[in-house]
């Protein structure tokens, strides 16, 4: 792929939020040789968002960086996302929601980090909240990271360990995305439905550490999050944990495979400890959940013993 880097921005219903979105993206200062462009994907908005944002970079007349106009008509973020991927034109990209405020160097900073180092597989940074008038309500700091709102780490560097980045502002390379996804669709779509749970983002990273790659976080990469008040009511907070909740039914098969799967980190006494307890533990499991869990745990220490439906397509995912 051509080197340079894609920003991806999705949007639905987006047509208030886009403008102060492309200005920060305006304002980005790149050298003269870095080669970017933005992909907006339009997933089935109907307050002509698409057309507001093209009238806005127009109007601005941003040379040589392209706002190209996508359509995706499936409802859900995923789907627009994989689409812009899948028509990005440069090496790596970002993902820039339609309600992130990009810093200044925010483009330039994650094309060198990737650019330089070879075995990062994503890369994620700090965001502060931005709201209106109202300000942010006494029970937010304690959730804030639902929010995607803070820091993801105390320090610069590796966090693999946790697993995870933010969806806003990530940075990572198209080909791994595409390769990530083009045999093993998401885990997350109810097949029937084609609706998607949250944590698309965590599953992506996910899927990046079992295959050997590096999570990275640098604060540079700042971001303003702008949150409207219908996002700041109880009723909302408790139906996006709900969603989180749902999510992690099958988020935590791929914290299993990586903990227990064929490239664990285990040395040879837990292996063996495991071995022995593990089916203890199944059998005395007080719930249904626990039990089912310790099953799984099962199905990689064992290969007789017969995996379920997720547990199958991610141990096919690590194997491909």
């Amino acid at each position: 792929m051509k080197k340079g880097i894609t920003v991806i921005v999705c949007t639905y219903n987006g047509a208030l939020r886009l403008p102060d979105t492309l200005k920060y993206l305006a304002a980005q200062e790149v050298s003269d040789n870095l080669e970017w462009e933005i992909l907006l994907a339009d997933n089935a908005s109907t307050d002509h968002s698409a057309e507001i944002a093209a009238a806005y970079w127009n109007e601005h007349n941003i040379k040589n960086v392209p706002l190209t106009l996508i359509q995706e008509s499936t409802p859900g973020k995923l789907y627009a996302l994989q689409k812009g991927i899948a028509l990005a034109k440069y090496e790596y990209f970002i993902i820039c929601d339609d309600d992130n405020w990009l810093d200044s160097k925010y483009v330039q900073t994650a094309f060198d980090i990737l650019d330089e180092n070879d075995d990062i597989g994503a890369l994620g940074g700090q965001a502060k909240a931005a709201t209106g008038n109202s300000g942010l309500p006494e029970w937010f700091e304690p959730v804030q990271e639902g929010y995607a709102i803070g820091t993801q780490s105390k320090n610069t560097g590796d966090v693999t360990f946790k697993g995870r980045l933010w969806g806003a502002g990530l940075s990572s390379r198209t080909q791994l995305y595409l390769d990530a996804y083009r045999n093993f669709p998401s885990l997350l779509i109810n097949k029937s439905d084609h609706k998607i749970l949250t944590a698309e983002d965590t599953e992506y990273c996910l899927r990046l550490v079992l295959k050997g790659y590096k999570l990275y976080y640098d604060p540079r990469l700042s971001l303003q999050h702008y949150i409207p008040e219908g996002r700041l009511t109880l009723t909302y907070k408790n139906s996006l944990f709900e969603n989180f909740r749902k999510s992690n039914l099958i988020i935590d098969n791929y914290y299993l495979a990586i903990k227990y799967g064929p490239n664990n980190k285990l040395s040879l006494f837990n292996k063996i400890r495991l071995r022995l307890i593990t089916p203890i533990r199944y059998i005395f499991s007080s719930s249904p959940q626990k039990k089912s869990r310790q099953r799984r745990i099962m199905c990689y220490l064992f290969p007789f013993v017969k995996p379920d439906r997720i547990t199958t397509q991610i141990k096919a995912f690590i194997n491909n």
